[in-house]
């Protein structure tokens, strides 16, 4: 997306509670309700900057409702065995409508991880790459691509981005 596109105050709103209620799923750890923003096709990856404007190649891809259910039932596992609270910003929000009427949008993550005997730290931050679509229930994932900081990474990637 160019640095010059603009995105309207409409479109800018949808997007933006769709990404608030994707941090939520995660903030309050319900992950099974994560599965259900994006369509039955949707994908999930997670790679770096450096390997994907490289070579390309995510970390992890997961596509379709079998394949998120299982990165949600890993998650229920991990959430119960870890009593870290997480706290995903999302900002920069560009969006933009395609020709096929989906929509194309940006934005900065920022995560940061608390426990119960340590202060709130930074713990990763990166971009959204997303192709939405609108659907009865509002605005769904038909991907949603996670490009981290390598720089920034964490040597716990348990948690969802």
């Amino acid at each position: 997306m160019s640095t010059a596109a603009m995105t309207s105050p409409g479109l800018r709103g949808e997007v933006e509670d769709l990404y608030a209620s994707y941090a939520l799923t995660m903030d309050d750890k319900l992950p099974n309700e994560w599965v259900g923003l994006f369509v039955d096709t949707g994908l999930y990856a997670v790679g770096t900057h450096n390997n994907v404007s490289t070579t390309g190649m995510w970390w992890y891809t997961d596509r379709g409702p079998g394949a998120l259910k299982e990165r949600a039932a890993f998650m229920n596992g991990y959430l119960r065995h870890n009593p870290t609270r997480t706290l995903h910003t999302i900002t920069n929000v560009r969006a933009r409508e395609t020709e096929d009427g989906r929509i194309k949008a940006e934005a900065y993550l920022v995560l940061y991880v608390a426990d119960r005997v340590e202060p709130s730290r930074f713990h990763v931050c990166g971009r959204y790459d997303d192709l939405l679509t609108r659907t009865e229930d509002g605005l769904r994932f038909v991907e949603h691509r996670v490009v981290l900081d390598a720089e920034t990474m964490p040597g716990n990637m348990g948690v969802l981005l």
